[in-house]
C-alpha cells in the first residue's frame, strides 16, 4: 500500500526526471534547427500579422487529419504555453488565453521561457501534499480539475512533445543540411 506521499514524490520526480532528460536534449539547440520544418505543410511558430513585433503559432483544437508535422519551435512553445495557461488557471488569476502569451522567436528565449514556465510547478510539488494533489482547482478548460491532474497532464506534455524534439534533432542532424 502507498504511503499518504507516494503520489506527490511519483509526480515530482517524473516531472524532473522528464524535464532533465528535455534539458539534456536541448543542449546546444540553435535558432536554425529551432525553426526547422521536415516538411513543408507543418505548423510552426511565425510573426503574427495582426501584432506587429509579435510572434505566434499555428494551431487548431480539431488539427486535420493527419496532424501536422510540428518544429521543434512549435512543440517546445506548446509546452512552455500549457505549462503558463494550466498553471495560471489553477493557481492564479486565470485572465490570460493562448493568444496573450508571448511566443518567443528564437531558441535561447525558448529555452528561457521554458524554465521560467517550469518554476511555479517545481516549486509548489516541492512542498505538495496528498491533499494538496486532491484538492480541485480551476480550468481553462471549463470543469475544475484535482491539482494532481494537472501537473500530471503537465509531466505528459513534457514527456511526449520532449521526446518528439529529440527525435526533430535526431532527424535535423541527419538530413537538414
Amino acid at each position: 500500500m502507498q504511503s499518504e506521499g507516494e503520489g506527490v514524490k511519483l509526480l515530482a520526480r517524473s516531472w524532473q526526471q522528464s524535464g532533465d532528460r528535455l534539458e539534456d536534449r536541448l543542449a546546444g539547440l540553435t535558432d536554425a534547427e529551432y525553426l526547422w520544418l521536415p516538411t513543408d505543410d507543418g505548423w510552426t511558430i511565425h510573426p503574427d500579422p495582426m501584432r506587429p513585433g509579435r510572434w505566434t503559432y499555428d494551431y487548431d483544437f480539431a488539427p486535420p487529419a493527419p496532424a501536422p508535422i510540428t518544429s521543434i519551435a512549435w512543440r517546445l512553445v506548446h509546452i512552455i504555453a500549457d505549462n503558463e495557461i494550466y498553471w495560471e488557471y489553477a493557481f492564479g488569476p486565470g485572465q490570460r488565453t493562448f493568444p496573450d502569451l508571448i511566443v518567443p522567436e528564437t531558441a535561447s528565449a525558448a529555452l528561457d521561457a521554458w524554465h521560467h514556465s517550469r518554476a511555479p510547478i517545481t516549486e509548489w510539488l516541492a512542498d505538495a501534499t496528498a491533499d494538496d494533489l486532491a484538492e480541485s482547482r480551476p480550468s481553462h478548460l471549463g470543469d475544475p480539475t484535482p491539482a494532481g491532474e494537472v501537473v500530471r497532464i503537465l509531466v505528459d506534455e513534457q514527456t511526449h512533445h520532449g521526446a518528439e524534439i529529440a527525435l526533430l534533432r535526431d532527424l535535423y542532424l541527419r538530413i537538414a543540411r
